[in-house]
């Protein structure tokens, strides 16, 4: 009983946030600003404003958990692994640069106002995706008419009326009004093939963004916050460490990358769009919580396709294969060249990024720093200094202090 009324209620709260998202159509810039008044009006209803406070409650809990998850279990698996034989090899990435021990009350504000951010952004993200999907309805089905948000309520609710006036060629989408979640939809034409899109997509804006918030004039006051981290440990603790107005734009870049994968970008590459699936969707963005986690942790993960063409690029050192074949691989080998398969994902490249700043722009994947000239491979032969390691039970750096400077004049 217990369970059916937590599953009743959560329906609920998701359906009635989602109702509050503004139809995604285009329209003329007053209707724009009229919607997103009343818009602002619904959100801030007493019903609403509770709503959002409890998914942000439930955002925040399934963050620590993904936090835990991403620090602890690669170890875990090494660990099994090990035991079986399957490998012995270490798979920690050594500390090159300073390891940011300590929390300052910055940090911890940073951090707190940005796990909260995270559930207003689950809600406008799935809710845009509703309401993005009802609206390219007809798009899918042939009819390319988009009505604003108003008209197409007012549709729905009289589409049955006698005369059948209000009808028109949009098909019901999202199960015939079932809403987001109906599950008779899912394929694997809109769960799993958008998601290379949605990640590349993503890692475009989020590379040139990235880019520009180290521009001189513009990383002391956004940027720099997260860069006093030259050695990321904590997975998503240290991830959201960054300056609310940083966080804001990557997560809602996400929105970005599911509209123009959606809606489609025909008149600058010719894509008319395609259908992303609810648990598409989700998969976006945990796949993206949990590389985002990697790329904040001593885990050295690489995650490989098999590599059925030439590499495209220029050189195949710079293409990040490795002979191991497809998978991941959390054995600590190197990206280096081999018949195996294509790196899509090296937990390394980030790391290289906080120690070098001016290089490996992209969270998710270093594709377009490849084709922008800024990707810097990771170099094994770079120094390590003893005193920079971390100890594992505590998780801060084993030498500090006074004791480091001895390191370092014993070293000269």
């Amino acid at each position: 009983m217990d369970s059916f009324y937590i599953a009743t209620s959560a329906s609920g709260l998701v359906r009635r946030l989602a109702d509050t998202v503004p139809m995604s159509s285009p329209s003329s810039p007053g209707a724009v600003v009229e919607d997103l008044v009343a818009y602002s009006r619904i959100l801030t209803s007493s019903q609403c404003l509770h709503d959002l406070l409890i998914l942000t409650i439930v955002v925040v809990l399934a963050l620590e958990i993904l936090t835990k998850l991403v620090y602890y279990l690669p170890g875990m698996i090494r660990g099994l692994l090990r035991r079986g034989g399957g490998g012995g090899e270490s798979s920690s990435i050594p500390v090159r640069g300073k390891h940011l021990d300590n929390f300052s009350w910055k940090d911890r504000t940073f951090i707190g106002i940005n796990k909260c951010m995270t559930g207003l952004f689950v809600y406008y993200y799935f809710g845009y995706l509703w309401s993005v999907r009802r609206s390219e309805a007809g798009h899918y089905g042939g009819d390319h008419h988009h009505d604003d948000h108003r008209s197409h309520l007012e549709e729905e609710s009289l589409g049955g009326g006698s005369g059948g006036q209000h009808h028109t060629h949009h098909r019901d989408c999202c199960g015939g009004g079932s809403g987001i979640w109906s599950t008779s939809e899912l394929s694997l034409a809109n769960t799993l093939l958008p998601l290379p899109l949605l990640f590349v997509t993503y890692d475009f804006f989020y590379t040139l963004l990235h880019w520009l918030l180290h521009v001189k004039g513009i990383y002391a006051y956004v940027h720099k916050h997260h860069h006093h981290q030259k050695a990321p440990s904590r997975a998503n603790t240290d991830a959201v460490n960054v300056h609310p107005l940083e966080f804001f734009l990557g997560e809602f870049n996400h929105v970005l990358a599911l509209r123009l994968v959606v809606r489609g970008m025909p008149t600058i590459v010719g894509f008319h769009g395609t259908d992303v699936s609810w648990v598409g969707a989700t998969l976006f963005i945990a796949l993206g919580g949990i590389l985002a986690g990697l790329n904040h942790t001593r885990h050295d993960v690489v995650a490989r396709v098999p590599r059925l063409v030439p590499p495209l690029l220029s050189g195949s050192s710079s293409c990040g294969v490795d002979g191991g074949g497809g998978g991941v691989d959390t054995n600590g080998t190197s990206g280096g060249v081999g018949g195996g398969g294509w790196t899509v994902f090296d937990s390394k490249h980030h790391d290289v990024h906080h120690r070098i700043p001016q290089s490996n722009y992209g969270q998710y994947t270093v594709f377009w720093d490849r084709i922008f000239g800024t990707f810097r491979e990771y170099d094994e032969s770079d120094r390590v200094n003893p005193a920079y390691q971390l100890d594992p039970a505590t998780g801060k750096t084993i030498v500090s202090g006074k004791e480091q400077l001895g390191y370092k004049k014993n070293d000269r």
